[in-house]
């Protein structure tokens, strides 16, 4: 069970990290849309995960597959649009929804932060680096997690992170992505709150 409890509040942070915006603000990241394959690693134990976007970041979703053995096996979404958080689960083809709850990160964005953001977050560019073949921007950053104020290092292109390190209560959690796939036709279902 502990297991499974880090793998969500993994799939959380990069939730809430990567979190949307209200329609009506500046766009998010510097591409269209996009689909994510990520591995996110905590306690030892690799999730893949699959994020995508749209609407230059303004709508977005995570899922990931949260298994106990012998147990139970689903999937799990972690959608946001504008400033509210749905979790879904997927249980034999039925989803399951959790009530929207509000996104605590949706005012953080890479692209032309304002003073008032660089200030809440902490935010600091360290130069570059080369990741999945793009030019990343290399920058850390901090935020209130439950008690926990945390300091990410996080690569970031055209405004999406692509690699994200960071320690809770001892423990590493690192979320990399090994595929971006940019400006490409994003499935509807992937932001579906209702069916």
């Amino acid at each position: 069970m502990k297991r499974t409890s880090y793998l969500l509040l993994a799939a959380f942070l990069l939730a809430a990290t990567v979190s949307a915006t209200a329609q009506n603000t500046p766009r998010r990241y510097g591409v269209k849309s996009g689909i994510i394959k990520v591995i996110a690693s905590t306690a030892g134990v690799d999730t893949p995960e699959t994020m995508y976007f749209d609407d230059y970041g303004r709508k977005e979703s995570v899922v990931f597959t949260t298994e106990i053995p012998g147990v139970v096996k689903y999937d799990s979404w972690v959608i946001t649009i504008g400033d509210k958080s749905y979790g879904v689960s997927v249980t034999e083809g039925k989803r399951n929804y959790g009530k929207p709850s509000d996104n605590p990160m949706a005012d953080l964005t890479f692209i032309d932060p304002s003073p008032e953001v660089i200030a809440k977050y902490n935010i600091k560019e360290l130069g570059e680096e080369k990741f999945l073949g793009r030019t990343c921007k290399k920058i850390s950053y901090e935020a209130t997690q439950g008690r926990n104020r945390l300091t990410y290092n996080v690569l970031v292109y055209k405004g999406i992170i692509l690699k994200s390190e960071t320690q809770i209560r001892k423990r590493a959690v690192s979320i990399v992505a090994t595929e971006l796939q940019e400006n490409v036709a994003v499935p509807a279902s992937a932001f579906q709150i209702q069916d």
